[in-house]
């Protein structure tokens, strides 16, 4: 008996390791299929939003786009600010404007807008600070319409010595003065107006209106419309450092507005290439 018992139950060891192999396969191929879902969604759905929304496209891309494009420009002023020796432009501006009751927004970004076809596009981040000075909210913005834009002449005027550094358009572009206005969306906030300028020291002097009644003393913006209501331009004017304001570009060859940057760092008036 306990020999037949033996040969009775010998097709069952044999039988196991089998049967753990076919186990271990199953798992595998579960597993497996596991993957290339994740795979196949992950390629599906792309980049997080968040992702997208921090990613700014490069200076030559906007430029590429669009014809006009604008900055908002740190100004790293170096000498005396009230005569200063030579200027750098970088993209990491942030300029603000403060509404009634004390509280702030502040923008960051870049974009470009097209005057003959009506067209605008850009964006950057927000944030927005209640009166204590607490961040009541933040996230990214983006232009949706392009309104206007109204052009000043005159640039720095401090003499064939001063120099600009970090220019951010591209070999032959000019930067020039103005204000531009845009419909624009702050991300969980809504729709508003933006009003932005650039208004160097001998466009203040040849637009006397602008500094009064106007009140202006230097570049900006302005956020209103909607739930927003930041038309206090003063301090940002004012301030500084850091200066934060805007640079304005244009890469078009019928256009004679502004200053173009020579190879040793000096800026001449543009003169315009159409026939």
């Amino acid at each position: 008996m306990q020999a037949s018992t033996n040969l009775e139950r010998t097709p069952e060891r044999r039988a196991g390791p089998r049967r753990r192999l076919l186990a271990v396969s199953a798992a595998l191929v579960v597993a497996a299929a596991a993957l290339l879902l994740t795979l196949a969604l992950s390629s599906t759905i792309g980049p997080s939003k968040a992702a997208v929304q921090d990613k700014q496209p490069s200076n030559a891309a906007v430029q590429g786009r669009m014809p006009y494009t604008f900055f908002l420009t740190r100004y790293e002023i170096h000498g005396n600010p009230n005569n200063p020796s030579w200027v750098r432009y970088h993209n990491n501006g942030k300029p603000f404007a403060n509404a009634p009751d004390g509280s702030k927004v502040i923008l960051t970004g870049k974009g470009g807008w097209n005057p003959k076809k009506d067209t605008a596009k850009g964006g950057g981040r927000y944030t927005i600070k209640g009166p204590s000075g607490a961040v009541k909210a933040h996230g990214s913005w983006r232009v949706t319409d392009f309104r206007a834009f109204e052009y000043f002449s005159g640039w720095w005027g401090l003499g064939r010595d001063f120099k600009e550094r970090g220019w951010q358009g591209p070999p032959g572009s000019a930067s020039f003065s103005g204000f531009l206005t845009l419909k624009v969306n702050l991300a969980g906030q809504g729709n508003g107006t933006l009003v932005a300028w650039c208004l160097m020291p001998v466009a203040l002097e040849r637009h006397p209106h602008v500094v009064n009644p106007d009140g202006h003393v230097s570049d900006g913006i302005s956020l209103t419309g909607g739930k927003f209501n930041f038309k206090n331009f003063k301090e940002n004017e004012r301030g500084g450092p850091p200066y934060d304001g805007l640079m304005f570009y244009s890469t078009d060859p019928a256009s004679s507005w502004g200053y173009v940057l020579t190879p040793d760092g000096h800026t001449v008036p543009k003169k315009s290439a159409a026939r």
